[in-house]
């Protein structure tokens, strides 16, 4: 019996041994990315980077279950951002274990009503939530910004139901080159900064009115900062030579450079590390074949969008109302923080297409309060109007603000603006009062009231066709033919 304890005690001297000179154990962190393709970057060498390091939740599940990845282009195990993510964290000495939860074209719609298994499966203590990348844009730039706000609300009130300390991240998506530089796009005839400015007024809107978010991931603001920087492409229909190329071939998802330059941002929002320690020789940028320069300007950016005072964009908008008054159109605008803010110019239009500059107001240039604007339209003509602002930034980019509708002074009859109509119309009546639209088969597809004399609809859910408006008056209704593209 002496013997016995004597050997059991000298292997349990053994054990404590072996973990006093390990030093004392880290403690794990449990990730979870919930995306779509533009979470795994849909490209080689990307695409399963690091795959056996991170858990992909929907690998090998059978093909009758809606998380089966459908897509043989992009076969699994997918590592993409969060395989990079995760080999940033081992060399920082890191303990993460990092999951992905992607579906090629996913919404958060999609994965709050399927995957929600795996959000409320396990304790986590930080989920990334990436949407599909137009839905939080603006109604008149094909977005669906209601449904985005709903669920990422729903899903980070599952994640928090979990782990009430568990920290939610909302990844603000890239400006897509695709829609802002070809005919008929969202964006054409913009900069690539006005999607830009959009997704960051979306993501950043919603952690405004949601604090238990804890952050944006900034991406698509850093992606414009190389861009601004002169050290990636603004067109990549029209390249400059000697710049990265973030976008990848179809110029929608991102190259191994707009990857790296993602996964940087992500490992400094989530971990709270400066990338540039990593060092420009680091693994992930031998592996991708980066060189040690540019990992290095890469990282450099990263750290700049996250950790430095100020960010790329040169103005969030915060309001912008006009109002007609006896004696013309009262303007006011405000903004929440400015960055090289050369100039506003007040276009007003007739119709609202063709617009013209009646007035400019120079900006603050950089400024971290909120400041106000206005102006008085003294020269408004008595019809409907139309305003918008062209926002120049001191290096001579620019954006525009959405379309405010000013009803006509006295305004006695029915406008409707713009016909044809794409995802919205605009109705400015001559009071308030109710509408109704109609298909050509005489059956109501909406309805509403028009208060302040205006009323936007949105046809984004309706086909393409006729469509009758039918409002009421003092007088009984009056119509207007509508044509839907």
């Amino acid at each position: 019996m002496h013997r016995i304890f004597s050997l059991s005690l000298w292997v349990w001297l053994l054990v404590g041994l072996t973990v006093l000179s390990a030093g004392p154990a880290r403690s794990q962190t449990r990730v979870l990315f919930v995306g779509n393709s533009f979470t795994h970057a849909k490209y080689p060498p990307v695409l399963n980077y690091n795959a056996a390091s991170i858990i992909d939740e929907n690998f090998g599940l059978p093909p009758n279950t809606p998380r089966h990845q459908l897509d043989p282009t992009t076969p699994g195990p997918w590592g993409g951002l969060p395989g990079i993510f995760k080999k940033f964290t081992d060399q920082a000495g890191l303990n993460y274990e990092v999951h992905i939860e992607a579906i090629n074209g996913a919404s958060l719609e999609y994965h709050e009503a399927y995957a929600m298994s795996v959000v409320q499966r396990l304790r986590w203590d930080k989920v990334v939530l990436q949407e599909l990348t137009t839905r939080p844009l603006p109604v008149a730039r094909t977005g669906q910004p209601s449904l985005f706000i709903d669920y990422a609300t729903r899903l980070e009130v599952a994640v928090h139901a979990g782990n009430p300390a568990a920290q939610v991240y909302l990844f603000q998506h890239w400006a897509r080159a695709d829609l802002t530089y070809p005919a008929n796009t969202p964006y054409s005839g913009l900069p690539i900064d006005s999607m830009t400015h959009d997704l960051h007024k979306a993501f950043y809107g919603l952690v405004v009115r949601n604090p238990r978010f804890a952050a944006v991931v900034p991406i698509g603001n850093a992606w414009l900062r190389a861009i601004r920087a002169g050290v990636a492409l603004r067109n990549p229909y029209n390249p400059t030579p000697g710049l990265l190329n973030l976008w990848n071939v179809d110029h929608i998802y991102p190259s191994k450079w707009g990857a790296y330059l993602a996964a940087s941002v992500l490992f400094a929002q989530l971990t709270g590390r400066d990338p540039r320690t990593l060092g420009r020789a680091e693994k992930v940028a031998v592996d991708l074949g980066i060189s040690p320069v540019v990992a290095a300007a890469l990282q450099q950016l990263a750290y700049e969008q996250v950790m430095a005072p100020n960010g790329p964009l040169p103005v969030v908008l915060t309001s912008f109302v006009a109002q007609r008054q006896p004696a013309g159109v009262q303007l006011r605008w405000a903004t929440a923080t400015e960055v090289n803010n050369r100039e506003f110019a007040v276009q007003r239009s007739s119709d609202g297409t063709h617009f013209t500059t009646v007035s400019t107001q120079p900006g603050h240039g950089t400024a971290t309060q909120p400041r106000s604007y206005s102006y008085f339209d003294r020269q408004a003509p008595p019809a409907p109007l139309y305003y918008r602002l062209r926002q120049v930034d001191f290096d001579g980019a620019a954006t525009f603000s959405a379309i405010v509708a000013v009803p006509g002074k006295a305004a006695t009859e029915l406008a409707v603006f713009p016909n044809p109509a794409h995802d919205f119309f605009t109705i400015i009546a001559p009071a308030a009062t109710r509408y109704r639209l109609l298909n050509q088969l005489g059956q109501e597809v909406g309805q509403g009231l028009i208060t302040n004399g205006t009323a936007t609809v949105e046809l984004a859910h309706l086909p393409a066709g006729l469509y009758q408006l039918s409002v009421a008056t003092s007088d009984g209704r009056a119509g207007r033919s509508l044509v839907h593209r």
